[in-house]
């Protein structure tokens, strides 16, 4: 027995020498069992063809060996259809030794029985065939009968399990199986096992979503929108393009980490100019895109700095580029500031003649486009100068940004939407230069022109920015005890921007006795017999307020990850095979969580973008829930007016995965406080992970007494170096130890060149863990496929303007 127990182990030491040669010798011998193994047959189907058709929709009948026990199982009726006639062979049935086709009338002639497997109609594969000529043939009682022998039967049968689905699924499992394993014990043998069974789960759903593409999801016809091809090739792309990203920031220097960063940014505009040719060519129903004309023609007839709200009208259209002025309209409930409606009226050739107006919408939706696309580029820039040079954080930061489907989908119709986007954004990157430091005029004109621009374009991204404000104000008064941060001249010299729209809502007021004016304050009489009031007794019973909080909460998410427009383009129920609305809902609710962080000075800064997103958010249910209880209607609970803060929710995440995802090089991460805000650098909004040389923020006033510690002030970021441009730089670092000034919390210190030099930050060497590498990853395919991908493009099915032969 001992010798026996020897030989095994020394069998199974020889054995693992060569694991290759196991898996293949393994690999063998169950496909060979498989392949000589007999399956039953599935998705089997009996046709017979007719050389001389009986009458069309006549009845034929397949008649089987009777079952005792389920006598009807035994004969199984079909139609002739276009000299055809079909049955699904039932399993009860396929060992049945005789099979008789009985066809009304006397003069019918088959051409061929045939036995084919055939799934959805797509798949439609014929096994065996017997000619007509070697049925056996008579005719009983006026009807025509042909029968197959039982050694034809057997034939059949033999051929059918020979190409049974069932072997070729088991010997694709099989095949399958080995690629898995040969990849583990070769090419990726020093991967640990969970980075790559997350990497074969990741290739299994990707199968997963290619076959419902391809063989369960319908296609549109010849002529119409390819859109499954489209959709393939944008994956492709994208493979191609995280492939790129992974190994220029795993094995190039820093020039080639940066220029690959910055490709990311141009590819994903282009991304965006095919959505808008997309959206605007096959779906339009663009959210109150023909009010926002309207006003756009109101302004271009009347002019006036603060427009006549209370006769301004929604004209009908005259065909696609003109209104009539003076046919059958509607009060004009947008009631917005009216910055964007004067650069449209400006430049979208718009011409008033007589009673009609006339322009190209066309135009004007490109118009209105790129100023979207302006504030997108100013978002990219903002990730490019303020993300470590880490190609694959660049390419999410990006994805993330215009993952909501309404994103594009919004800037791609008329709205004031583009316009806010831009103007936000202008103001982040303000904020963002305040919260590194820089105390400069330049700042302070970026938060003024921001707020100012937002609130004459919208009111509610204008309470997102008045928030925020109020907010680090506060904060830098309050808990840093620094005015001098504020009070100094660059902010004085910025206070003229504030005037305007002090004084457009001064003079709206005076004028209309409101700074929101609104269909009910306006045109009460017109408003009650609109859509948007519903007289008491045809509203419904009644919710509780947690029926609200709850209904709005699924409304609210659902306009998130769905288009949302003048069109129904729902999404279909989450499946186990889909890419779900996960991602993109994450987009979302992650920033939100960041309170819960450990608590720093990006922390703060970030908590206060939610804070800001959470107060408006308040602001809007509570105007849903008033809109519901008093004026019968739900709505107004629309999540796209969040999109123009996307660049906080962008930088939140990416600041999150930073701190758990990012290392140094000496393998240490990022959130251990050895670059960025946390160890003193001058990197922003949490990322911390650009140092653009040396930068001069001025002097700070930490109020007359600073007792805060070297340590704890250096980990607030607040390190006073000397001037620097916005942007990143790439100097050189000298050979010598030239020495440089440093004020940390009011205390001299000298340091080296190498200390302050962009290339002796430890973040220019910034790398994602293993770890982060395949979350990153996950996410970018999450942030893909949720956005446009699977709430458009993949519902084009659903969408009639995509079935229409293409233009």
């Amino acid at each position: 027995m001992k010798v026996v127990k020897e030989r095994l182990a020394q069998c199974v030491t020889t054995l693992r020498r060569y694991p290759v040669a196991v898996l293949v010798a393994v690999t063998v011998i169950l496909a060979g069992y498989v392949g000589f193994a007999n399956f039953r047959p599935i998705n089997l189907y009996y046709s017979v063809t007719f050389t001389q058709t009986p009458a069309e929709n006549s009845n034929v009948v397949f008649a089987f060996d009777e079952n005792e026990d389920y006598a009807a199982s035994s004969r199984q009726t079909t139609k002739v259809i276009q000299s055809q006639a079909t049955i699904h062979l039932d399993p009860l049935n396929d060992d049945s030794r005789t099979l008789s086709i009985t066809v009304d009338g006397e003069n019918a002639q088959v051409g061929a029985f045939v036995a084919h497997i055939n799934v959805r109609t797509k798949i439609d594969h014929a096994v065996y065939s017997i000619p007509g000529a070697q049925l056996q043939r008579s005719v009983v009682d006026g009807k025509t009968v042909f029968s197959l022998t039982e050694a034809q039967l057997n034939d059949v049968m033999r051929a059918s399990t020979r190409q049974s689905e069932t072997r070729l699924y088991l010997l694709l499992l099989i095949g399958v199986c080995f690629v898995v394993v040969l990849g583990k014990l070769t090419l990726f043998r020093k991967l640990p096992k969970r980075y790559y069974a997350a990497g074969c789960l990741i290739l299994g759903m990707m199968y997963a979503f290619f076959y419902r593409l391809w063989f369960v999801k319908g296609g549109i016809g010849a002529g119409r929108y390819p859109y499954r091809r489209a959709i393939t090739i944008l994956i492709v792309l994208l493979l191609i393009v995280m492939v790129a990203n992974y190994l220029v920031g795993a094995k190039g220097g820093l020039l080639a980490r940066r220029i690959m960063s910055g490709l990311n940014y141009p590819i994903v505009i282009g991304y965006v100019i095919y959505q808008f040719r997309l959206f605007t060519q096959y779906l339009e129903g663009f959210p109150d895109e023909q009010a926002h004309v309207s006003y756009i023609v109101f302004l271009k007839q009347h002019g006036g700095v603060i427009p006549d709200f209370a006769h301004m009208r929604i004209y009908p259209y005259v065909g696609d580029n003109a209104m009539n002025l003076a046919g059958p309209t509607q009060f004009n409930y947008l009631g917005h500031p009216p910055l964007y409606y004067h650069i449209m009226s400006l430049f979208g050739g718009v011409r008033i003649s007589g009673d009609q107006a006339t322009f190209s919408l066309d135009w004007l939706r490109t118009l209105s486009f790129i100023i979207g696309v302006l504030g997108l580029l100013m978002i990219f820039y903002i990730g490019f100068t303020r993300i470590a040079p880490v190609p694959l954080l660049h390419l999410l930061f990006a994805l993330i940004v215009i993952a909501p489907v309404n994103m594009v989908y919004g800037l791609s119709g008329v709205s004031n939407d583009t316009l806010i986007l831009l103007t936000v954004s202008v103001y982040a990157l303000g904020i963002i230069r305040f919260f590194e430091r820089r105390y400069d005029w330049l700042t302070f004109l970026l938060i003024a022109v921001g707020v100012s621009a937002t609130v004459l374009t919208k009111l509610t991204g204008g309470m997102l920015v008045v928030v925020m404000s109020v907010l680090v104000v506060g904060y830098t008064l309050l808990v840093e005890k620094h005015p001098g941060n504020i009070l100094r001249p660059a902010f004085y010299a910025s206070t003229p921007v504030y005037l305007l729209p002090i004084a457009y809502f001064a003079g709206l007021y005076a004028k209309f006795h409101t700074i929101q004016p609104g269909y009910a304050n306006m045109a009460y009489a017109e408003y009650v017999n609109s859509a948007m009031y519903t007289p008491i007794d045809k509203r419904d019973s009644g919710m509780f307020v947690a029926d609200v909080v709850q209904t709005f909460i699924e409304r609210f998410l659902g306009t998130w990850y769905a288009v949302t427009g003048h069109v129904n383009l729902p999404r279909p129920d989450m499946k186990a095979y889909d890419i779900t609305t996960i991602g993109v809902i994450l987009v979302f609710l992650v920033p939100l969580t960041v309170f819960f962080f450990a608590k720093s000075r990006a922390q703060r800064y970030l908590s206060m973008g939610a804070a800001s997103v959470l107060v408006v958010l308040l602001y809007e249910f509570v105007g849903v829930a008033k809109s519901y209880y008093f004026n019968g209607r739900f709505g107004g609970y629309s999540s796209r007016y969040f999109l123009c803060a996307i660049v906080f929710f962008a930088l939140a995440i990416i600041w999150m995965l930073t701190r758990y995802f990012v290392k140094t090089a000496d393998d240490r991460l990022i959130g251990t406080g050895l670059a960025g805000e946390e160890s003193g650098g001058t990197g922003p909004v949490g990322t911390g992970l650009i140092d653009r040389g040396p930068v001069d923020r001025g002097p700070v006033d930490r109020g007359p007494v600073d007792k805060k510690p070297i340590d704890a002030d250096v980990a607030d970021g607040s390190a006073q170096t000397s001037p620097a441009s916005d942007a990143p730089v790439s100097g050189k670092s000298g050979t010598g130890a030239k020495s440089s000034d440093t004020t940390v919390s009011g205390k001299h210190v000298r340091q080296t060149s190498r200390q302050t030099s962009s290339e002796a930050s430890p973040a220019r060497y910034a790398s994602l863990t293993r770890l982060g590498t395949f979350v990153v990853l996950g996410l970018i395919v999450l942030m893909f496929m949720d956005g446009f991908i699977y709430s458009f493009l993949y519902q084009a099915d659903q969408i009639p303007q995509l079935m229409v032969v293409g233009q």
